[in-house]
């Protein structure tokens, strides 16, 4: 029987100040219990999706696995929740290890783990990913843009594997690990190389995230939420780059900015229009744009005409201002990190 990620209920919904009946998008919730070896491992409360996925990137984060072929056979039952794996090999470790706490401590930095099996499968990343600020902001938009889910039940985290330009696969699941093990078991189960790819991700940067971002392999997460003091120790520890607060045209870099690069300076078009524009122009150009521009883009643009900016950078300022409001919102974004490039 097919399962669906979510299902429509009639509530009661209060709406400016009355109570009246709704139907509504609610979010479905499964558990599936994995049998490794003819042996209960694990159970997981997750979406009912892409279930061999999840548990193949569970398996590897877990370091039952490490690659796809130590996995003999898989089969899924929807119907009772559970998950068969029989592998081509005994466990190596007592279970008790997979949930044993502890604390490690390594190349004499102290890396901080909440288990025992984290602490022996976490690595340092050797990304050689690397964005502009313009692509941190694209991707994490375009993730927003393609959860047709969390727009439905807003019940669900996102998550995707990326190249700088575009999202590869993305998930969504109502548990914000078994979204990142679906995404791992897709790159194992698909040979994906991970090392020059990017995670975008929709919930807080925990350090379980950044522990399981180093499982899969990852060097750049990018997500929309704030990290923790833990999650920020251990990216700088397992050179990971961690961007969180991705809103609108900003963003906050936590660790390892050397991965993001900045926007390269641009000429604006100049061929329909040879006037040098003057000084006084730019700042009424600059004044009668201010309603539509962000308030840091502004106080850029404003630092930069207190200077002596040069004919060249006035041309230039005046044309990305020019019918700013008049532009949609990627087109603003985009002016709005040249004009912040060329206060720099």
């Amino acid at each position: 029987m097919e399962q669906r990620i979510s299902v429509k209920k009639t509530i009661t919904a209060y709406r400016d100040g009355q109570f009246q009946d709704a139907e509504d998008d609610i979010v479905s919730e499964v558990p599936l219990t994995i049998f490794v070896n003819k042996e209960e491992f694990a159970t997981m409360v997750c979406s009912p999706q892409h279930y061999q996925e999840m548990v193949v990137g569970f398996l590897a984060s877990e370091g039952v696995i490490l690659f796809i072929n130590e996995i003999s056979t898989i089969e899924i039952d929807e119907d009772k929740g559970f998950a068969y794996v029989e592998l081509n090999k005994k466990l190596t470790k007592d279970q008790s290890f997979y949930s044993k706490r502890v604390i490690n401590s390594c190349c004499g930095k102290s890396r901080q783990f909440y288990f025992q099996n984290d602490a022996v499968i976490s690595k340092t990343s050797m990304s050689t990913a690397s964005l502009t600020a313009e692509q941190c902001i694209h991707l994490m938009k375009q993730m927003q843009q393609n959860s047709q889910v969390f727009k439905k039940t807003g019940g669900v985290h996102n998550a995707a594997i990326c190249t700088p330009d575009h999202i590869i696969i993305d998930r969504a699941d109502i548990g914000r690990h078994n979204a990142l093990d679906k995404l791992y078991g897709y790159c194992l189960v698909h040979n994906i190389a991970i090392k020059d790819k990017i995670l975008v991700f929709s919930g807080r940067l925990s350090s379980e995230v950044l522990t399981k971002a180093s499982k899969i392999g990852v060097g750049l997460v990018l997500s929309k939420s704030a990290p923790t003091d833990l999650a920020i120790k251990l990216a700088e520890d397992l050179n990971i780059t961690a961007v969180g607060f991705i809103r609108g045209s900003s963003f906050n870099v936590y660790s390892h900015k050397f991965r993001i690069k900045k926007m390269k300076k641009e000429k604006c078009p100049m061929s329909s229009c040879s006037i040098d524009h003057t000084k006084e122009s730019v700042i009424e150009k600059l004044k009668s744009q201010k309603p539509f521009l962000p308030s840091s883009v502004y106080q850029s643009c404003n630092t930069l005409l207190a200077d002596h900016p040069s004919q060249s950078t006035l041309n230039e300022l005046f044309h990305l201002l020019k019918k700013y409001d008049l532009k949609d919102e990627a087109e603003r974004l985009e002016r709005d990190e040249k004009m912040k490039a060329l206060a720099e």
